[in-house]
C-alpha cells in the first residue's frame, strides 16, 4: 500500500484541530461536537462538525461513532522523545519508582519551552479519576521542586513512598489530595517534589 501525503489543512482547520489536540492533553478524551464549538465560540455544533469531517478526509483524525479520535502522528508540530520512567501509584502511595528506561513520543506543541524538562509517567491506580486521569494513563511532568497549591504533582512522602496527588496547602499544613472520593487526602510534615503534571496521553 502507497502511503498518500495528507493535504493542507486551512487556517481554520488548524485551530480546530489545535483546539482537540489542546483538549485531549489537558483532559485525557477529546471533547464533543458541541463542547468544540464552545471552545472556538462557534455558534453552530454543525459548523464544528463540517470542519471536523474536512478534517478527518485529510486524514488527520477520525470519527469513530459519536468520538473524535487522533490519527497517529497527527500532530502539526514535530514529535519529541520524552523518557518514560516508570510507574508511579495513583492509588496507595508504594516504595519504589519501578524505571523502565523508555521514551513515547510526544507531540513538540505539547513541550513548549518545557522541552527537554519533561518526563514521562505509567500511572497506576484510580485515585485521580475524577481528574481524568485514570490507570494506564500515561502522564507528562515538568520536573520541579516547587508547586502552587491546586497543582497535580508526583511527590516522595515522609516515609521515601511516591504518589501522584493534588497539592493543597493550608494554613502551612501540607495535604496531597485524590480526585477520587473513595481515597483519603494525605497530610504530611516534609514534601519532595519530583514533578508537576502538564498533560495525560491516553490510548483508546
Amino acid at each position: 500500500m502507497v502511503n498518500r501525503p495528507r493535504l493542507e489543512l486551512t487556517e481554520r482547520q488548524k485551530k480546530v484541530l489545535q483546539a482537540v489536540e489542546d483538549f485531549i492533553l489537558k483532559h485525557g478524551c477529546a471533547p464533543t461536537i458541541r463542547r468544540l464549538a464552545g471552545i472556538l465560540n462557534i455558534q453552530s455544533p454543525s459548523a464544528v462538525f463540517k470542519h471536523i469531517s474536512s478534517i478527518e478526509k485529510k486524514g488527520y483524525l477520525r470519527k469513530d461513532g459519536g468520538e473524535i479520535k487522533l490519527t497517529g502522528a497527527c500532530s502539526l508540530e514535530p514529535h519529541v522523545q520524552v523518557p518514560l520512567v516508570g510507574l508511579v501509584p495513583a492509588g496507595d502511595p508504594r516504595e519504589v519508582f519501578d524505571n523502565r528506561e523508555e521514551a513515547v513520543d510526544v507531540p513538540e506543541w505539547m513541550l513548549g519551552r518545557k522541552k527537554g524538562n519533561v518526563f514521562c509517567v505509567l500511572v497506576e491506580g484510580k485515585s485521580m479519576v475524577d481528574a481524568y486521569i485514570d490507570d494506564g494513563d500515561r502522564v507528562l511532568l515538568e520536573r520541579t521542586h516547587t508547586a502552587h497549591s491546586g497543582e497535580m504533582v508526583v511527590a516522595f512522602l515522609d516515609d521515601g513512598s511516591i504518589t501522584l496527588k493534588r497539592l493543597k496547602i493550608d494554613n502551612g499544613n501540607i495535604f496531597l489530595v485524590p480526585e477520587n472520593p473513595e481515597f483519603k487526602p494525605i497530610q504530611v510534615s516534609e514534601l519532595k517534589i519530583i514533578g508537576r503534571v502538564i498533560g495525560v496521553l491516553r490510548k483508546y
